[in-house]
């Protein structure tokens, strides 16, 4: 037992095999309990990680029989057998968490088992609106389609007299629903039920929207997206960062100014060679957002650039020369540079009235061609790229990685795809994977787990 590293002594000594704390204190501002826990990358932790994943995988033996018999039972004449049926089927199908009571000093947050008259509506034929908090006070709401059988359940329960604050699921605990879980598999909780469906979610996405013939961008892209879903099915959001929408359009400049370059090259492409036109027709197709005041404003902002760029080199080379005691470079000479600079964006402004090309150094088609190649594919890798950020902007795409996904379906998908982890999983995460019992002693990437084997499938 380490000795404190401040005066006192500790308040107790507990031995508790049911929490993960190391640690606990009660803080003197808000009253509020703090705890010390084990470092993500610990060796323990990561066994208890992979026994949740384990857990996961070997629900995929009960889980046929499991709906099988929450499916009949919707029907049953035991009102509270059909409640705690209609509660597995949200489980299952919503990725709800089961919901605890909560004491009047607590946030009002609820789960499957404690939702109440006012956190469903009913829409006609078989339609449910959701709307609640869930854990972390974060918004609930979804509407989705239901099973006939489902929504006339929920009719029934919002029925007989009972109104706003009073429970639907009067007949149903968590202990209780955890408790029937158990007596088809030894540890099933709602929550395995959750972790089960979100890895089965992110496997069949990844599955049905990922090809070798792609790009590394397409299939990054796709990774993200099949993340992006299990976010969405465990409500894992975050609200729109402020400088969302000007970073999105400092971005779309971006683009702008890779097809700027693309028909700087088409141009000169045209110029050395004219029957390019008619070898590829696709080339003469203009670029798209280009208009006269763009161009302007973005060989303004080009000028801009290299200014600064020839003054910062100037003013590096100067302390450079001063550290080793010799005479500054003379004002003169970067002068110089700005006019050089200035007078090659008058001839560009020149160029475009006149509409005279210059080929500049090039001497080549072929390689202009080259050249114009690679821009498409930076302009499409930039394309998805935009894509991802903007659909990802009010999802928490961390928090369904680190504790839902298994990270085995990671690994055989960078694996089979050539893609390397680092672009997914940060370092922390990484080591946290590296240590854990099924994990350990091996590269993430070159583990053979095929998909398919994992043992997640509906």
């Amino acid at each position: 037992i380490p000795t404190p590293n401040v005066p006192g002594k500790w308040g107790n000594i507990v031995h508790d095999n049911t929490v993960t704390w190391l640690a606990t204190w009660k803080e003197n501002i808000n009253g509020n309990f703090k705890y010390v826990f084990l470092a993500a990358g610990s060796s323990i932790k990561g066994q208890s990680d992979m026994a949740k994943f384990e857990k996961a995988r070997e629900l995929k033996k009960h889980v046929a029989r499991i709906r099988q018999d929450y499916t009949a039972e919707l029907r049953s004449k035991v009102t509270a057998e059909r409640q705690r049926a209609t509660a597995m089927y949200f489980i299952d199908k919503l990725a709800l968490r089961a919901g605890n009571e909560k004491g009047e000093d607590e946030a009002d947050t609820v789960g499957c088992c404690s939702l109440r008259y006012e956190h469903v509506t009913l829409e006609p034929p078989n339609k449910l609106v959701f709307d609640f908090l869930g854990k972390d006070s974060i918004r609930y709401f979804n509407t989705v389609e239901v099973d006939p059988q489902v929504f006339k359940n929920m009719r029934i329960f919002k029925g007989n007299g009972k109104e706003e604050k009073d429970p639907i699921f009067d007949r149903v605990t968590t202990g209780g629903l955890n408790k029937h879980l158990q007596s088809y598999m030894k540890g099933l909780t709602a929550k395995v039920f959750r972790t089960y469906n979100a890895s089965i979610t992110f496997q069949q996405q990844l599955d049905a929207n990922t090809r070798k013939d792609m790009t590394d961008a397409e299939k990054l892209a796709a990774y993200h997206e099949a993340n992006r879903m299990v976010a969405i099915l465990c409500n894992h959001q975050k609200s729109v960062s402020k400088g969302h929408g000007a970073s999105m359009e400092k971005m779309s400049d971006k683009l702008r100014g890779l097809k700027y370059q693309r028909m700087k090259l088409r141009k000169v492409l045209f110029t050395m060679d004219p029957k390019m036109k008619k070898k590829r027709p696709e080339l003469t197709e203009l670029e798209s957002d280009l208009d006269d005041d763009f161009i302007e404003y973005w060989e303004e902002e080009l000028k801009k650039k290299d200014i600064e760029k020839a003054t910062k080199k100037f003013e590096k080379n100067n302390e450079t020369r001063a550290e080793k005691g010799e005479k500054p470079e003379p004002q003169k000479k970067l002068d110089e540079t700005i006019k050089k600079v200035e007078a090659e964006y008058k001839e560009l402004k020149a160029e475009r009235k006149s509409k005279d090309v210059n080929i500049g150094s090039f001497k080549d088609p072929e390689k202009v061609l080259a050249n114009i190649e690679k821009i498409d594919e930076r302009i499409q890798t930039f394309k998805i790229n935009m894509e991802v950020k903007d659909k990802g902007k009010d999802v928490a795409l961390g928090t369904s990685k680190i504790n839902y996904l298994d990270p085995r379906i990671t690994a055989s998908w960078c694996k089979t795809y050539n893609i390397p982890i680092e672009k997914l999983f940060s370092k922390t995460l990484i080591v946290k994977c590296r240590r854990s019992p099924v994990l350990s002693n091996a590269s993430l990437c070159s583990l053979l787990f095929p998909l398919q084997s994992l043992g997640h499938s509906r």
